[in-house]
């Protein structure tokens, strides 16, 4: 299975959600390949200090620009998964890799310049699909608001927004904002190896939903 992480916009949490994924599946046991396709190398620098810090599971990480479509249909025969981080932007890395993907998860936050990009995104879904018709594009709302008075709120204007795009489904799992993210990124993990419960369950929850009906899982 190829998973493109990837949006239009940048600072959303792609390679946070890439790798926390990638660390997710691995300690399910299964074989995971995590591709760097940003010129960012945000992806290889935290699998940098992960192997320095020699933690555990092992992840194997692919750098690779322009045309992905050859190397992730080689990594595919190979792996279980294929995790692929993108730049936040309209990329050749993003359409190449979405040309043999199962699935765009598309993390956005609920703010107006975040949305503005799936106008962007959902033409983009629709000339992909021209050449791989069963691409699914999955919208996750990433670094939610954790305030009571307003974080309910703003989920209901995020899924009103997302609805009113066809061609996208978006998931029932939330990101929300939490420090531990960014502490434990920084170190070369995932925050399924942190101690706390409430990212660890987001994550869970995300990954059950994405995964629970594949038959690898």
């Amino acid at each position: 299975m190829i998973i493109v992480v990837g949006c239009n916009k940048g600072g959303a949490g792609k390679t946070t959600t890439a790798t926390n994924l990638a660390v997710g599946l691995s300690l399910n046991n299964k074989d995971v390949c995590l591709v760097d396709a940003d010129q960012q190398r945000s992806a290889a620098k935290w699998h940098k200090d992960r192997e320095e810090a020699e933690h555990n599971p092992k992840i194997t990480l692919v750098e690779k620009l322009d045309n992905l479509t050859q190397t992730l249909l080689t990594l595919d025969s190979k792996f279980d998964y294929i995790i692929v981080d993108v730049a936040g932007r309209n990329s050749r890395e993003m359409i190449t890799g979405a040309m043999v993907s199962d699935f765009i998860l598309a993390p956005h936050q609920a703010s107006q310049l975040d949305l503005d990009t799936l106008d962007e995104l959902q033409q983009q879904t629709k000339r992909l699909r021209d050449f791989n018709p069963k691409l699914r594009v999955l919208i996750y709302h990433a670094m939610a608001s954790t305030n009571p008075s307003v974080k309910d709120t703003e989920r209901s204007e995020f899924l009103d927004y997302v609805n009113q795009f066809e061609e996208f489904e978006p998931l029932k799992a939330i990101g929300y904002y939490r420090k531990i993210y960014k502490d434990v990124i920084s170190n070369g993990q995932s925050v399924l190896e942190s101690g706390n419960r409430q990212a660890i369950e987001e994550t869970e929850i995300l990954m059950k939903e994405l995964f629970n009906n594949d038959k690898k899982t």
